[in-house]
């Protein structure tokens, strides 16, 4: 008996250690929001790139009310320049165009499997550089990954409309199917059982 509980509190504890490790592995997903921020960070070393050590410069955000909230995260890869508001050397315009997320239709993993849907996140919009020359560059960025479908909405901020998609439909077979397959198992199940009794 204590051979027994000892087994059961060792696989207890592999099974702990394992549904941690599985939750920590969810954790690391990250949001929309904190995506597009990545993007954003992209364009902005993009531009970085393209202003060869010039450190005296102004820029202008042409973002729209809904995209503000980027000004800052852009902003904040230019620590080391000087950024005069007012009356820099070189002026940028840095606009931004599309920030959007879109979902694939959802698939299952597996017979009896979770659905997932495809991200799919788009960061463009273009930036100038005017001093003795111009410089104008487009720029694309882009995310896709795999989300479990039923929790979309964890990771849209209500607060950032860009952040929301249009959510799919679940598949209407993929609902039907599931209970289809446990009622015939669970019908076959009782055959056997009172065929096998009857003999």
């Amino acid at each position: 008996m204590n051979q027994l509980v000892k087994f059961m509190l060792k696989r207890g504890s592999y099974l702990f250690l394992f549904s941690a490790m599985s939750l920590q592995v969810f954790g690391q997903t990250k949001t929309n929001l904190e995506l597009f921020f990545q993007l954003a960070d992209s364009a902005a070393n993009n531009l970085q790139q393209n202003l060869h050590n010039e450190k005296d410069f102004k820029i202008d955000f042409v973002l729209g009310k809904d995209y503000q909230v980027f000004q800052n995260s852009i902003l904040a890869n230019f620590e080391n320049k000087e950024i005069n508001n007012e009356s820099g050397k070189i002026l940028i315009h840095f606009a931004l165009a599309e920030v959007k997320v879109e979902y694939s239709e959802p698939e299952r993993k597996g017979l009896f499997g979770s659905l997932w849907v495809t991200r799919n996140l788009r960061f463009s919009g273009n930036y100038s550089i005017n001093s003795t020359t111009s410089v104008v560059k487009d720029f694309l960025y882009t995310v896709n990954d795999e989300i479990p479908f039923e929790d979309i909405t964890s990771f849209e901020n209500s607060s950032f409309p860009f952040t929301q998609g249009k959510i799919p439909a679940e598949p209407l077979f993929s609902s039907l199917l599931e209970p289809a397959i446990a009622l015939g198992s669970a019908a076959a199940a009782v055959y056997i059982f009172f065929t096998a009794r009857s003999k």
